[in-house]
């Protein structure tokens, strides 16, 4: 599997430098430009990452709700503790009308990534963590990934998307004791092919940084790994502005598999253009750690207020942020409850350079204590 995901990488990439050609530009006049930048981000539970990227897109009109009517980008990134990353990925959100394209190759190695167990009930014991067994809750997660989505406007706002993503994770326990050891010796390795179908309910006003609008998702997949399984979820989101400089925002979602999927695959949510990982990290329960909680089923809610201290309109902003995160995962039936919600909240500073590359530091406290993480973009 491994060389069969390496050998798809080169493909996808070719793909998208072949769609790039062909495509019909909104506005010939307009160039396609290159940048190259270094830049840090957060990691997983293991520190900043030092990264470099080559960003190759098409500026869109400034009156449009995207900031490239395409855009292919090349990423790479190490960690001081050994996480690394390579990414290709192609986006074009204008470039073919009435449809949108994301593509995607990716390999991954996070040295830290959480396990604390299946279900809602797994327990952190901070007094456990000692030099004889440092890894208790972690393990190292690689993953190789290609992806092919393609969007259809039907009318209006609304959309739907077909995703296709074959995978391969395996996951390696680390020297000494650990949670995942106990509960699957020393290796898990699982492949993925799947498939998923969404529809999409888009009013934003953009997508970049936005201020108003709705943004509603439902899809439904089937995947091979593991013993082959299905999944619903759903997630909305919903934005409003009562002044100008502040934003409230709001996310609920849900997600829901039968058979028995891969442990990877409890993690994540096949989010339209971007997945989202469940359930702890700055992208879904800023107060636990990346991989806090798994289980077959999820339940999350966010609650985000951004307000901009310093405005320099184009030129970026400094945005203070307060949060409230909430949710829960099931291992066994799934259940609309509020029981055992895990609740969590925070503030942070939100830093905005250009229109938008935003990067956020987050301060959390719950249920495991305090906890500090650095996203990349808004949330959600």
């Amino acid at each position: 599997m491994r060389r069969r995901a390496s050998l798809l990488f080169p493909t996808l990439l070719w793909a998208a430098q072949l769609a790039a050609q062909e495509a019909e530009e909104p506005d010939p006049g307009t160039p396609w430009r290159t940048s190259y930048f270094p830049y840090i981000n957060g990691g997983t539970n293991d520190g900043p990452v030092f990264a470099f990227r080559v960003h190759h897109w098409q500026p869109a009109e400034y009156e449009d709700r995207v900031t490239a009517n395409g855009a292919l980008t090349a990423d790479a990134g190490v960690t001081l503790r050994g996480s690394r990353h390579v990414a290709v990925k192609f986006r074009a959100p204008q470039l073919f009308n009435g449809w949108r394209l994301n593509l995607l190759a990716a390999a991954t190695r996070e040295v830290r990534f959480g396990y604390f167990g299946l279900g809602n009930d797994t327990e952190k014991n901070d007094d456990l963590v000692t030099p004889a067994q440092p890894f208790l809750y972690r393990v190292r997660r690689t993953r190789y990934l290609g992806q092919v989505e393609a969007t259809r406007l039907i009318r209006g706002p609304l959309q739907v998307a077909l995703l296709g993503n074959l995978e391969n994770a395996r996951f390696t326990a680390l020297p000494q004791p650990s949670t995942f050891r106990n509960d699957f010796s020393t290796e898990l390795d699982q492949t993925d092919a799947s498939a998923r179908v969404a529809l999409v309910y888009d009013t934003r006003d953009n997508e970049f940084n936005t201020h108003q609008g709705l943004l509603l998702e439902a899809g439904a997949q089937v995947g091979s790994g593991g013993d082959g399984y299905t999944r619903l979820y759903t997630v909305l989101r919903g934005y409003v502005m009562p002044r100008e400089g502040t934003v409230v925002a709001a996310r609920v979602g849900a997600s829901g598999m039968g058979g028995g999927p891969t442990l990877d695959a409890r993690f994540t949510i096949p989010g339209w253009e971007k997945e989202i990982l469940v359930l702890g990290g700055q992208y879904s329960h800023r107060s636990f750690d990346t991989g806090r909680f798994a289980g077959r089923h999820v339940l999350f809610s966010n609650l985000e207020v951004r307000h901009d201290l310093l405005a320099f309109g184009d030129l970026g902003a400094i945005t203070l942020l307060g949060f409230l995160d909430a949710g829960r995962v099931f291992e066994q039936d799934f259940k609309l409850t509020a029981d055992d919600v895990k609740v969590g909240g925070g503030g942070g500073i939100g830093l905005r350079i250009l229109r938008s590359t935003i990067f956020a530091f987050n301060f959390a406290g719950g249920p495991d204590g305090f906890n500090f993480s650095v996203g990349s973009g808004w949330m959600f």
